[in-house]
């Protein structure tokens, strides 16, 4: 018997999902949420970005060319 009513409850999440995916308030809402997951997931590589930009800068600012 349990495995009927799971089965019963699998079936309507998908119908639900079916039906909220045509929507396009859902597709916005899906975007948003992608796009902050990657935001907090990029984070802390944006900080080594970061110094890597500072020192590289810092590097060409004191770093004379070479004549041609």
């Amino acid at each position: 018997m349990p495995l009927i009513s799971i089965v019963t409850t699998v079936n309507q999440v998908i119908d639900w999902l079916q039906h909220h995916l045509q929507e396009r308030t859902s597709w916005d809402g899906l975007t948003i949420i992608v796009i902050s997951i990657l935001a907090l997931i990029a984070s802390p590589l944006i900080k080594y970005a970061a110094w890597a930009g500072l020192a590289y800068g810092a590097w060409t600012l004191w770093k004379t060319e070479k004549p041609k």
